[in-house]
């Protein structure tokens, strides 16, 4: 399957661009071991993962200047995004897996717009300002999240206060394009309450989103491209007792998104606006051997299209997802732990469009999952988790998955095996021109075989050799017209993370992915190239020259891509170059040229990037 080799770069970073060995470890098998909340619901210990995990912390999100999260996930091994413009329509892909494939939650809200072609989340609008961590758990996941997890989870926790007082943190950005960028969050904490509220807003005016360069016909793609975005989010926690925890916890955002031809300017713009709700409740017994959480949460989405082919008021499309959840678990580290739940979910839609009509339709979906860990000797753990799905829809479907985990010191072997389920869309089943009522659950298989090594000197390393193959796949069909299921896909590569600390003042990181992804559409046996992208990588250079400064040169490298529509990108190397300097404690300047070179690239086909661009701003915290 490999036609080429890896060099991997050597490597080191003072302050790593991503924690792959998660939260800096220095002892896997020991104490102060950190918290890894996606990957099992039986236990959060990272020595005892079995599966590959990668942490973005609050600092590598500030180092690298990012203002939207989906511009520091194409740093994440394994992971492949189709943007790099703020607000652009942005797919997000994990070893090979569609947008449609992956989990999003943030503080344990379930993210997926019904009102979508395939009930995907789409990360075009989410803001980094007040995002704590985020963790992207790599391959099946169905058997502890049901539908949707095929490609992995991307679990993202908000900030919370975790001192006495009030705190104030601020920022505020500007530079090319007329980008101007801001937010603020206020922090409290006082005895068993704690509350956050953060206020965000951004937005730029150009450049021309279909690229003049590949415009058809030539001169076609002059105007300006305007963005905007605001929104609020924010959490409240209360420490009733010393067992029962409970808190709320939601954001509302606000977009406007101007649009283009792929290839031609348009009149077209959208209109986005998202909110997410939720309440929880969290029991935890004084000796810490059983936990239980009950969350109830909602989230709706409202698109709204608006162009020479749509309704004079826009073609509307709104969707909600409704969730109650239980968790149970049991055991804490002892030889035996486990954990049960289930959850209750409610999708629903209410699309109006000027070409297929107007349609209502609902969907509800019923779960029960359970977790068993076993420790038979020192160091090693294996999980096994099993789940069903029942849909009111098609029936009932069940996901199954095992994991591995040995912890020699700072060294952890780790592997997994699961299958995995994605059921189709409200929009793919019921859509009077397009849909099919027929249509079944997507299956999938895959796992994964790896190390995790992080030593006390500053090196971390992850690697991983991931397989994955997709069976009974929903694809548009241009003979009915509409969705049917044919076709099926298979995927390989590997992934790796390196991080070091050679001298105080001087730090490397270096990510890579290579992904091998291939079709057989008729089913015939004969599989081919996709056309996907095979590899993406990032390379970091940080120095840190004085106490409060740090500079960062940083080299993201893509392969090209053959798969979109209308045509074939080339692979591509971007340098940007980063800078920060603490004036106090409670005031940081910042600023970053991005595309140093000002290089020609395309990440879809027919898309303008950034050329030659910078920005500045201001940090402040009292």
């Amino acid at each position: 399957m490999y036609k080429h080799g890896i060099s991997l770069l050597a490597l080191a970073a003072a302050s790593p661009v991503f924690a792959q060995a998660p939260e800096q470890i220095s002892d896997l098998s020991g104490n102060s071991t950190p918290i890894i909340v996606t990957a099992s619901r039986v236990t959060s210990e990272a020595r005892e993962i079995g599966s590959a995990v990668s942490i973005i912390t609050r600092a590598d999100i500030q180092r690298n200047q990012i203002l939207f999260l989906k511009d520091i996930l194409q740093d994440a091994p394994g992971v492949q995004t189709t943007a790099d413009r703020p607000g652009q329509l942005t797919s997000v892909r994990i070893r090979g897996s569609n947008n449609n494939e992956i989990l999003w939650l943030i503080d344990g809200i379930e993210l997926g717009d019904p009102s979508a072609i395939s009930t995907q989340f789409q990360a075009d609008h989410l803001t980094s300002r007040d995002i704590d961590r985020v963790e992207i758990l790599r391959g099946n996941q169905s058997s502890l999240y049901g539908s949707d997890a095929v490609g992995g989870v991307i679990n993202i926790i908000t900030q919370r206060a975790t001192e006495e007082g009030l705190q104030v943190n601020a920022e505020a950005e500007a530079g090319s394009y007329g980008m101007r960028s801001g937010g603020a969050s206020l922090l409290g904490k006082s005895g068993a309450l704690d509350f956050r509220l953060t206020a965000t807003g951004y937005r730029h005016d150009g450049p021309s989103l279909a690229d003049p360069r590949t415009a058809s016909p030539t001169g076609s793609a002059t105007e300006q491209d305007a963005y905007r975005r605001y929104g609020f989010s924010g959490r409240v926690g209360y420490q009733a007792t010393d067992t029962l925890s409970l808190q709320a916890i939601g954001y509302w955002f606000d977009a406007f998104s101007d649009l283009d031809n792929t290839t031609s300017d348009s009149d077209d713009t959208a209109k986005t606006r998202d909110y997410a709700a939720a309440g929880q409740a969290s029991y935890k017994s004084l000796d810490g051997q059983f936990t239980a959480d009950l969350t109830a949460s909602r989230y709706a989405a409202r698109r709204r299209y608006f162009g020479t082919w749509n309704r004079a008021e826009g073609d509307l499309f709104r969707g909600t997802k409704d969730e109650l959840t239980l968790a149970l678990a049991y055991g804490g580290t002892g030889p035996v732990s486990l954990a049960a739940g289930g959850n209750y979910e409610r999708e629903k839609t209410t699309q109006i469009t000027s070409f297929s009509g107007a349609f209502p339709a609902r969907v509800n979906t019923r779960s029960a999952y359970a977790e068993i860990a076993l420790r038979p000797v020192a160091g090693l753990t294996l999980t096994g988790a099993a789940r069903v799905d029942d849909n009111s829809r098609f029936g009932t479907f069940d996901t199954y998955r095992g994991t591995l985990a040995y912890a020699l010191g700072a060294l952890k072997l780790r592997a997994s095996y699961g299958t995995g389920a994605k059921a189709p869309g409200l929009y793919q089943l019921f859509d009077p021109t397009y849909g099919n009522p027929d249509l079944e659950v997507e299956t999938s298989r895959g796992g994964d075989i790896g190390f995790d090594l992080a030593l006390a000197e500053g090196l971390t390393a992850q690697v991983s050799y991931f397989f994955t193959r997709k069976t009974n796949e929903i694809n548009f069909d241009g003979s009915r017209p509409g969705y049917s299921q044919f076709g099926r896909t298979r995927a390989e590569g590997i992934e790796v993370g390196v991080t070091a600390q050679p001298l105080p003042w001087l730090g490397l990181s270096q990510t890579y992915g290579y992904t091998d992804h291939e079709l057989d559409s008729d089913m015939d046996g004969t599989y081919v190239n996709s056309g996907r992208p095979r590899y993406t990588g990032t390379t970091s250079v940080i120095l840190t020259p004085a106490e409060r400064a740090s500079m960062t040169a940083r080299v993201r490298y893509h392969d090209g891509d053959s798969s979109g529509f209308g045509g074939a990108t080339q692979a591509y190397t971007v340098v940007d170059l980063l800078a920060s300097y603490g004036i106090t404690d409670r005031v940081e300047l910042y600023g970053r040229v991005i595309n140093l070179f000002d290089k020609w690239y395309q990440v879809s086909y027919g898309t303008q990037t950034l050329g030659l661009s910078a920005y500045g701003g201001v940090r402040l915290s009292f």
